[in-house]
């Protein structure tokens, strides 16, 4: 499967939760390959928090990151990526 570009349209599939509040919303979705990876912790998520005031800017109300690891690993790892 090629890589997603900008403009591609996503492939079919469910999300587990999205409320209802983020639907009426432009909404950046970050997918990352496991929490804590020295990649993703130090240089992938970081570049889209110090760009978050340029995207809000954009109409973006929310980034949002998804990954294979259960809701209290991403909770820690959203405390140690911010801070």
């Amino acid at each position: 499967m090629a890589p997603i570009a900008a403009g591609d349209s996503l492939p079919d599939g469910t999300l587990a939760h999205f409320d209802e509040n983020d639907q009426l919303q432009k909404v950046v979705i970050v997918g990352v390959p496991g929490a804590f990876t020295p990649t993703c912790s130090l240089k992938h998520v970081p570049g889209f928090i110090e760009r978050a005031e340029d995207l809000r800017a954009k109409g973006v109300a929310e980034i949002i990151t998804i990954s294979v690891n259960d809701p209290f690993v991403m909770k820690a790892c959203a405390k140690f990526v911010v801070c």
